[in-house]
């Protein structure tokens, strides 16, 4: 599966493994489709990378051993449909540093905080309605729209 045919599929259920060590915390979020498919965030607008070998060669741990979210925040996502893609962009070079926000079809956006120190709190799974996505861009980097492109 390629980035372009990732827009229309719904969402089944996502996990995530979440590690810390050494002052540092990791997160990763696992997306299963209604199809049975797995992929991880795209980091990028890359429409060649094949999602599923991504997932595959990245994943930190498998899906069924993987946490799951809790029972509010998975039904804002489950059996919704992906509309959109945004990634962010800096100095008109997609931000490799950020995972994709993925736009549903009830208004929720998506997306991860992958890796920070032990003691900052916001390296998670980030579920979000419209305004509160309006509010958490930052200034400096642009968001564009994959559909749009």
């Amino acid at each position: 599966m390629i980035l372009s045919e990732l827009i229309g599929q719904k969402i089944s259920k996502i996990r995530y493994s979440h590690k810390v060590g050494d002052g540092m915390q990791q997160f990763q979020s696992y997306i299963r489709l209604a199809d049975k498919k797995i992929i991880c965030l795209p980091k990028g607008p890359d429409n060649s990378l094949n999602l599923d070998e991504y997932y595959k060669k990245h994943k930190e741990c498998s899906f069924d051993d993987a946490k799951r979210c809790a029972l509010a925040s998975r039904l804002l996502f489950r059996n919704k449909k992906i509309v959109d893609i945004h990634f962010g962009y800096l100095d008109d070079e997609a931000r490799e540093d950020m995972s994709g926000i993925l736009e549903l079809e009830n208004g929720i956006f998506i997306t991860e905080n992958n890796a920070g120190p032990e003691e900052r709190g916001d390296i998670d799974l980030l579920i979000l309605k419209r305004d509160q996505f309006e509010a958490w861009k930052d200034e400096e980097t642009e968001y564009r729209s994959f559909k749009a492109s």
